[in-house]
């Protein structure tokens, strides 16, 4: 399997005696494997994103996407997937981008084949093989007796049933509920009642592997239906359970053995209900008509007058919502816009005020202008947002409270164009369109990827004649996202870039190369950069006395770091590297600022290695000089940055630093003169090379004046708001 993929199934329709797919969690796996070892694989994309998305075989999920994606020539796709992989499979690294090969006639709703043999032949012939479980559930033949009425198979009382459920996990009782489902299943609940019992265990962590959780599984597996009527009732659990791609699968399943005209108006509504769910408008368009859906949905029927040619038996042509709504504004959307005369009004859209460096960045550039006279009059519009939560973090910062702010939520209803989006934004750029045409800003500045495309859509609608898209890391943090649109994003922002009203501009040239290779562009003027600056003061007071004011002692050494406790910061390394350090230099103290949900795990990991002592966790504070101020040598062990304002404020701290080299931050300081870059997750060579340097007293002296004299030249904040004033 390591080139092209054969696979065309030799299954002509016949008198079906179905062998259905196994239930979910294993039942979308199972049938991943079938649609890419048969060569089905638009469906395997589907599949198998079904299955990334649910966090399960993470590696084998993001392989076998790519390589379905590859297949079919979906580069913005395999690019999503192959970024979840280190190191890239050799098979999927040595296919050709570019490629793509025909489907095979028909499609997965006709495989007629033996499920057990072709996972087990997946297993042994794939490169990816050895990650499928040694078992997945069995699947044997359903039964052919047929009901007569849909509503037999949800017998007993589900209402009763779901509201119980529902009051057991609103009050995260899992012990109630345990037992709640135990009676249902000692009396031998309908499938309705199991449904609702194994989507509330769900819905509380349970799954599969645990006892009751598999009973009730297996009880709802030997449920005796018709094979329409099992395909439908799988369906429904596969999609509350996480699997909107397999339940798509069951419910054309259905279709295929369903005789009765009332049971198959149900299938299609309930495909409907999906595409609807899911803002998929294209999805299943050969099977539905309008009237499948509850309401009329003109989202829908001008996507299919779009996709459509002449020849109204051509399949429409398939791609993700975001791609399409674009696709549709360029070529007819923008033919009756009507510009407007702008006021000298600035409009920024950002996703929340929450602590982030990106956010500082918007908070401050927001109480500039807002306070300055460039404009006369300055707007914040933020998709998240609430005075005293966490996403008010530099609210003050800012100078804004909610009153000040255009909160884009997600309540309301869309109207065309704004529906040809994802039901996760189309409301929201929406509201921010109906923003637009009501105050006229000359300039919209958008930070970052996602209210990049939000801004650029609803500004375009309204004329806006000039938007700025900010992007505040290298791609590999949209990258690592789940959400299906991210795979889109380099067709689309390939498009944005030829128009003169977008303008693009980057926090570093790393961010500015990893966009242009994975958008596929040459890296232009277009790619213009411009650091982040800062107005700095770090208190007047020497390393000693600062370690004292903090509860260390002034006499010890300090390595510290000011980061989020998060993956992507990696913070369990840095602690594997304090311990490797603390080897050899037993009387160091480690200082780590800030907060996340990895914060107890690394404080676990101090205090397996006997090193509880030595580290000072204070979680997030106010004043980050102070502390910066007691640091000996600065650590950052990101998997991936864009340009991190925290090395930055180091160098102003005069901080020497000693980070992993990926994305900016081999642009934050000078490697060798203020600080030192290590190849990424090189614990051994960084905790080695730092104790040379904490030994290497001259060094860092010289190594501290240099960095703020660097920092003071290269960060500053005029520098900083000059050039947004220029690009505005």
């Amino acid at each position: 399997m390591a080139g092209k993929v054969a696979g065309a199934v030799d299954a002509p329709v016949r008198q079906i005696a179905v062998r259905r797919y196994p239930l979910p969690p294993d039942g979308p796996l199972a049938a991943a494997i079938v649609a890419s070892r048969r060569g089905f694989w638009a469906e395997a994309i589907t599949l198998w994103r079904d299955i990334s998305r649910a966090g399960d075989h993470d590696r084998l999920a993001a392989a076998c996407a790519a390589e379905a994606a590859l297949q079919i020539g979906h580069r913005g796709l395999a690019d999503h997937m192959l970024a979840q992989l280190d190191p890239v499979p050799h098979h999927l690294a040595s296919m050709d981008m570019d490629g793509a090969v025909a489907q095979p006639s028909g499609s997965l709703d006709d495989y007629r084949g033996d499920m057990e043999h072709d996972v087990s032949a997946f297993r042994s012939d794939h490169p990816m093989g050895n990650l499928v479980p040694a078992a997945l559930n069995s699947t044997s033949p359903t039964s052919s007796k047929r009901k007569s009425v849909l509503g037999r198979i949800f017998g007993g009382n589900p209402r009763k049933t779901q509201a119980a459920v529902d009051a057991f996990r609103k009050r995260g009782d899992e012990a109630g509920l345990r037992e709640y489902a135990t009676k249902l299943l000692e009396r031998s609940a309908s499938a309705a009642d199991l449904h609702w019992a194994i989507v509330g265990l769900y819905k509380l962590g349970v799954g599969i592997g645990d006892a009751l959780f598999d009973r009730a599984m297996d009880m709802f597996a030997a449920q005796d239906m018709a094979p329409d009527q099992r395909a439908i009732a799988d369906a429904r659990l596969s999609r509350a359970l996480g699997y909107p791609g397999f339940a798509r699968i069951l419910l054309r399943r259905a279709l295929t053995v369903s005789k009765r005209a009332k049971t198959r108006a149900a299938i299609r509504r309930r495909l409907a209900s999906l595409a609807a769910e899911r803002g998929r408008w294209l999805d299943d368009s050969a099977i539905l008509s309008a009237a499948d859906f509850a309401t009329p949905v003109p989202a829908r029927a001008a996507l299919l007058d779009y996709v459509r040619s002449d020849d109204e038996a051509s399949p429409p042509r398939v791609a993700e919502p975001v791609e399409l709504a674009f696709d549709w504004l360029f070529e007819r959307g923008l033919d009756s816009v009507q510009s407007y005369v702008p006021d000298n009004r600035l409009l920024m859209v950002g996703n929340t005020l929450a602590c982030g460096g990106m956010e500082r960045m918007m908070a401050r550039a927001y109480r500039h202008f807002a306070d300055g006279d460039d404009f006369e009059q300055v707007d914040l519009a933020l998709l998240d947002y609430a005075d005293d939560a966490p996403s008010a973090f530099y609210a003050e910062e800012a100078g804004v409270s909610a009153r000040d702010i255009v909160l884009l939520g997600p309540d309301g209803e869309a109207q065309m164009p704004f529906a040809l989006l994802p039901p996760s934004w189309n409301v929201r750029t929406h509201k921010l369109h109906a923003h637009i045409r009501k105050t006229r800003p000359r300039v919209i500045h958008a930070w970052n990827d996602l209210t990049g495309l939000l801004a650029a859509f609803a500004g375009l609608v309204a004329s806006c004649p000039k938007i700025v898209v900010h992007f505040h890391h290298t791609p590999n943090v949209p990258l690592s996202g789940r959400a299906e649109p991210i795979a889109c994003y380099p067709a689309v922002y390939r498009t944005l870039r030829t128009r003169r009203d977008i303008a693009t501009v980057f926090c570093a040239e790393a961010a500015a190369r990893g966009y242009a290779d994975w958008w596929r562009v040459p890296e232009d003027e277009r790619f213009r950069v411009l650091y982040n600056g800062f107005d700095w003061q770090s208190p007047e007071t020497d390393t000693a006395e600062a370690k004292r004011a903090i509860g260390l002692a002034g006499d010890r050494p300090v390595i510290g770091t000011v980061l989020r406790f998060s993956e992507v910061k990696q913070p369990l390394l840095w602690a594997d590297a304090a311990i490797a350090l603390a080897q050899d230099a037993p009387d160091t103290q480690f200082l780590l600022v800030g907060d996340g949900p990895l914060r107890a795990a690394v404080a676990d990991r101090f205090a397996e290695a006997g090193l509880a002592a030595s580290v000072h966790m204070p979680g997030q504070v106010e004043n980050v000089a102070d502390y910066l101020a007691a640091m000996d040598l600065f650590w950052l062990t990101s998997r991936t940055e864009g340009l991190p304002n925290v090395l930055i404020e180091a160098q102003f701290s005069g901080v020497p630093i000693a980070a992993f080299d990926v994305g900016g931050i081999g642009e934050t300081f000078i490697d060798g003169e203020t600080g030192i870059l290590v190849p990424p997750d090189d614990i051994a060579s960084l905790a080695e090379r730092s104790l040379a340097l904490l030994r290497d007293t001259e060094w860092r002296d010289a190594a501290s004046r240099r960095a703020v004299e660097q920092a003071e030249q290269r960060f500053s904040s005029s520098a900083f708001f000059d050039g947004l004033s220029q690009l505005y």
